[in-house]
């Protein structure tokens, strides 16, 4: 059915459908619940609400109180992280972006390895990063190929379009790398990096060889045919890459959606939009609340788990060697926080006997919705310390 139909019913956003659900789909798969998703499902539904405690403010003009809650910042949240991922992104560009083409590599897996990578995901997706960063390293500096060593940012998305479990890595790589004696930058064809074909063949071999010596016992449970069908590369040049990794950016701090609004039909399904990848047209599905839920709960990471790394010359560990090669680009080398210490002046000591602001950036602070000057900062607030407030929410 198209989302231009336009079909009746209640339209919530993606939170309030969780808050709406949550009773129901605890009381119903309780028992079964992992432990992380309810962990995870639980702060989700507090966000922003009184459970999390919040800021109180009051204009200095007109009477009353204003009061704002505290976001989860759990990095599934759909409602969290825009702050975050903006500040992400600015910090990529200015350490990530060089003066050279990008390609954007996508590793996925059989359908029949899906489910075996949802049930046992710590171990799995640590393979699945280990093994397609090794692949593509190894694959690059064969002198036959391009016979460099690569920098590249992966970010794991597990979802598809339709919030079904659908894991994948996007590398976000520079078209060129550094000569294995670490002197020269050797630039590749700007619409070519590597063969897909053997890099997928590359890394089913080597996911296949670390997880039957690794993990024998899990290496038991993975249907043969999985082995036998060719593990799908994608690479596409990406032009500077700043658009591409304004894509990747979306989702660091989100998990599988955005906040958007989900409508409720008559027969009480929840209808799901979405634009089809092939077509590039808007489509949509139905589903049970329950399953929305459920859905949205299986892309839940392992606790500690990095969705994303880098890896390479990129990575904070290699600054050396990724300072070298922006030297040879012409570019200003990336420093620490305690190198910037170096040049930046000290800070004004009578600033730094100054009260904090609170945390609360000049744009969050709320307008007073009757003369909309901007309000001030009174207190806080939280259910086990409500003391801190000088009046308490109602």
């Amino acid at each position: 059915m198209n989302s231009a139909t336009g079909d009746g019913g209640e339209s919530l956003r993606v939170h309030q459908r969780l808050r709406q659900l949550t009773p129901d789909y605890r009381k119903r798969f309780a028992p079964s619940m992992p432990q992380r998703h309810w962990q995870v499902l639980k702060k989700i539904v507090s966000c922003r609400s009184p459970a999390l405690g919040g800021q109180l403010f009051q204009c200095p003009d007109c009477p009353g109180f204003h009061y704002r809650y505290h976001s989860c910042n759990d990095r599934h949240c759909p409602q969290c992280g825009q702050t975050d991922a903006d500040a992400w992104l600015k910090r990529q560009q200015a350490r990530l972006l060089l003066p050279t083409p990008y390609f954007l590599l996508t590793f996925t897996v059989p359908e029949a390895l899906r489910w075996f990578i949802r049930s046992h995901q710590q171990i799995a997706l640590d393979l699945l990063f280990a093994c397609s960063a090794q692949a593509v390293q190894e694959l690059a500096r064969n002198p036959r190929r391009l016979g460099a060593d690569l920098g590249m940012l992966g970010v794991l998305h597990t979802w598809s379009r339709t919030l079904i479990f659908h894991p994948h890595i996007h590398y976000l790589v520079p078209g060129g790398g550094l000569s294995r004696d670490g002197r020269t930058w050797i630039a590749a064809n700007p619409k070519f990096l590597l063969p897909v074909k053997p890099l997928g063949a590359h890394f089913r071999t080597l996911f296949r060889t670390r997880l039957q010596t690794e993990h024998p016992e899990l290496f038991a449970l993975v249907p043969a045919k999985v082995w036998q069908r060719h593990w799908i590369v994608d690479s596409r040049p990406a032009g500077s890459g700043e658009n591409a990794l304004r894509y990747l950016s979306r989702y660091v701090f989100k998990t599988a959606t955005s906040n958007r609004d989900v409508r409720q039909l008559p027969d009480g399904r929840l209808r799901w939009d979405y634009r089809e990848s092939k077509t590039g047209r808007m489509a949509s599905i139905k589903l049970a609340p329950l399953e929305f839920i459920g859905r949205f709960l299986q892309h839940i990471l392992p606790r500690g788990f990095a969705r994303v790394r880098t890896f390479g010359w990129l990575h904070p560990a290699a600054k050396v060697r990724g300072n070298r090669v922006r030297a040879l680009l012409n570019q200003h080398p990336v420093l620490t926080p305690a190198e910037k210490q170096t040049w930046q002046p000290p800070p004004d000591p009578d600033d730094l006997e100054k009260p904090p602001p609170q945390n609360i950036p000049a744009g969050l602070v709320p307008l007073c919705p009757r003369c909309q000057k901007p309000m001030q900062w009174v207190g806080s607030w939280h259910p086990t310390r409500p003391m801190l407030y000088p009046k308490r929410p109602p």
